[in-house]
């Protein structure tokens, strides 16, 4: 189930407040834990939160006891899915195939309304969003156990600093705003790996920044530098596709043809492997 740390950061994201109280009240003494999870005891504890906490902790206190049941039916259902496929596989039936389940994500206004507030244009605005439904789009195609909402959130604040940045220094700009904000240090690192598919140290020495290692170590971080340039593509001026599978189709191809989409040839080599990763994740290759 999820960490009392866990419940804090979404109760922090979805209210502005952590109710780090209410959580612990529910879940840190293991002698009242499974008491204060029985649904039976919902409305006497709910109007005891009600009370406490006003109509808002109610709902966080409803939201924390759902979130631990729905991660609780996960694991059963794991177990179950072994316990099936290890079965068929005894009597020689060979398991269907399956993607791997993900946690649905859905962009939240809250923080759409956290990048208008630090002075994103509109129309970078209107760019994030579309890279982090890109990136939720791949990461789904992949079927590979993706952190969804590290994916959209991760696509959606990548140009948090294009306000303030020059440039090649908008991912460290961005992720400095990040940290001020308390976003989770995953979501700075795509903020920061984002630029140019992810700087080596060389680079951004050159380019006047931290020296150090910026490229891409996770699959979320690539999703998300991937889908970027796919909407660059996309999103282009001069027309270059017709369709969103055409920028996945010719991306290797668009990129060699539109050097000034590439942004050099390291970069260029970046965005090739991680479209092939990619891809066959999503060919089943």
């Amino acid at each position: 189930m999820p960490s009392i740390e866990k419940h804090v950061e979404i109760s922090r994201r979805r209210t502005g407040k952590d109710y780090l109280d209410l959580h612990e009240w529910i879940d840190k003494d293991p002698a009242t834990k499974v008491e204060r999870h029985d649904i039976t005891k919902i409305y006497e504890y709910g109007k005891l939160m009600e009370e406490k906490y006003g109509p808002e902790g109610l709902q966080e206190y409803l939201q924390h006891i759902h979130d631990d049941f729905v991660a609780r039916f996960n694991h059963v259902k794991e177990d179950v899915d072994k316990a099936i496929g290890e079965t068929l596989s005894y009597f020689g039936v060979k398991p269907p195939a399956k993607g791997v389940d993900q946690v649905e994500y859905q962009i939240q206004e809250a923080d759409i309304e956290l990048l208008r507030e630090a002075g994103v244009s509109p129309d970078d605005v209107t760019h994030c969003l579309k890279v982090a439904h890109k990136a939720l789009d791949l990461a789904k195609r992949t079927g590979a156990p993706v952190d969804m909402e590290l994916v959209g959130r991760g696509g959606l604040f990548h140009d948090l600093g294009k306000p303030k940045g020059r440039g090649d220094d908008h991912g460290v700009v961005g992720a400095e705003m990040a940290r001020r904000l308390k976003l989770p240090d995953a979501i700075i690192a795509i903020m920061e790996k984002h630029v140019k598919g992810g700087l080596t140290e060389d680079e951004a020495r050159e380019a006047g920044l931290p020296a150090k290692d910026y490229g891409a170590t996770t699959l979320e971080e690539r999703i998300v530098i991937y889908a970027d340039k796919l909407v660059d593509i996309i999103s282009s001026p001069a027309s270059i596709v017709s369709s969103e599978q055409g920028a996945e189709d010719r991306f290797v191809e668009i990129l060699r043809a539109h050097p000034p989409l590439a942004k050099g040839e390291k970069p260029l080599g970046r965005l090739v492997e991680m479209h092939t990763r990619i891809q066959n994740l999503i060919k089943g290759k």
